[in-house]
């Protein structure tokens, strides 16, 4: 899901390593992206915002005259209209959101001059602009910048190399809050966005600012550069915490009475079926999925990460619609999973007693649908 629509430019640089996208939908410039943004100029077109007032003698309205009189005499003057001037993109004006009054409205260059001075504070010129983009019609506004020098990113085990991102994302619809966070995924697309958020947030590298009035006050370099370089110190916290990961062993009978323990409550003396169910669903991939062996807790949390983002364990795509898989992934209860699994293997007494408690827990239950079977 790129989310890229006719009203929206994702820039790259032309040369280089970021030059592309997995979509091919970028537009590249040459000499990279200006740190003024004066060579990406269609990102930064006004959002405003106006009054609400419904037009119910438009040939399009169905609204019943009892009810016309009725907003007649009580108008919407709580609500505002959100709209982009895409005048200069040759695309008008176009609606983005219909928000409350008290929602204050993240303009995308304040967020981008924020971002810009911030990382000149804390890593001068060891940084390149990787992507800047609207997706949506408009409505998100993202941000990648690519760490260069000795902080540019770590590697687990001395392989799998992790390129660390400072990213930004505003939304102008309330799809997500506008955020600053460093990641190792760079953002090119609303899929990435999404991934980018998660992989922060398990990290604790992630600061969320809400639309409210006097939100504009977080929207500073200052932050900005404080936020980054606390997480960056955070960062090497959490690549100790993976190397263990992918040092402590975990064969597949103990992925799966690890997964029992995370499932249940230190009090359950029972697993419920549709946890067991969720644990063979993701034994394979444990085994087999997105860069796993089947041999450390390391591939044990990829699996919960794999199976509580795209796969089942945000419902089936041929019965739960995108925007709830999505949610469940990023802010649910499919979210909520990920992380416990993350707490439950980073400490190595805590991970003992979950394993020994999914044990039981796992067994009897395996017992019990053998003799169904």
């Amino acid at each position: 899901m790129h989310l890229k629509t006719e009203y929206d430019w994702i820039y790259v640089p032309a040369q280089g390593e970021f030059n592309s996208t997995w979509h091919g939908l970028e537009t590249q410039v040459d000499g990279g992206i200006q740190l003024d943004g004066s060579n990406i100029p269609r990102v930064f077109c006004p959002i405003i915002q106006t009054g609400f007032k419904p037009d119910f003698a438009a040939e399009i309205s169905n609204v019943p005259a009892e009810l016309a009189q009725y907003l007649g005499d009580n108008p919407l003057t709580d609500w505002k209209v959100i709209l982009a001037d895409l005048r200069t993109n040759e695309h008008g004006i176009i609606p983005v959101h219909v928000a409350k009054h008290g929602y204050t409205v993240h303009d995308n260059r304040r967020i981008f001059d924020a971002m810009v001075k911030a990382v000149l504070k804390v890593l001068g010129e060891q940084f390149e602009i990787a992507t800047v983009g609207t997706l949506g019609a408009y409505s998100q506004f993202m941000v990648s910048i690519a760490l260069k020098g000795d902080l540019a990113g770590f590697s687990i085990g001395g392989e799998d190399w992790h390129q660390l991102f400072f990213n930004a994302i505003s939304s102008h619809n309330s799809m997500v809050s506008s955020q600053t966070l460093l990641s190792i995924i760079r953002t090119v697309c609303m899929n990435t966005v999404l991934a980018s958020i998660r992989d922060a947030e398990q990290a604790g590298t992630s600061a969320g600012i809400r639309h409210t009035v006097n939100s504009l006050d977080f929207i500073t370099p200052e932050i900005f550069a404080a936020n980054l370089e606390k997480w960056i110190a955070m960062k090497e916290t959490h690549r100790l915490t993976l190397e263990a990961l992918r040092s402590t062993p975990m064969s597949v009978d103990s992925f799966k009475f690890f997964s029992a323990g995370v499932f249940s409550r230190e009090d359950s003396d029972q697993l419920s079926t549709r946890s067991f169910n969720r644990i063979e669903e993701m034994t394979p991939l444990f085994q087999r999925g997105k860069g796993n062996a089947g041999v450390s807790a390391y591939d044990g949390i990829n699996a919960f990460t794999e199976y509580f983002t795209s796969g089942n364990g945000v419902g089936r795509t041929s019965t739960v619609k995108a925007n709830k898989r999505i949610a469940s992934a990023n802010f649910g209860r499919g979210n909520e999973w990920k992380l416990e699994a993350i707490r439950c293997a980073s400490n190595e007494e805590v991970l003992a007693d979950t394993l020994k408690r999914g044990e039981v827990l796992y067994t009897d239950k395996a017992l019990v649908e053998s003799a169904r079977n």
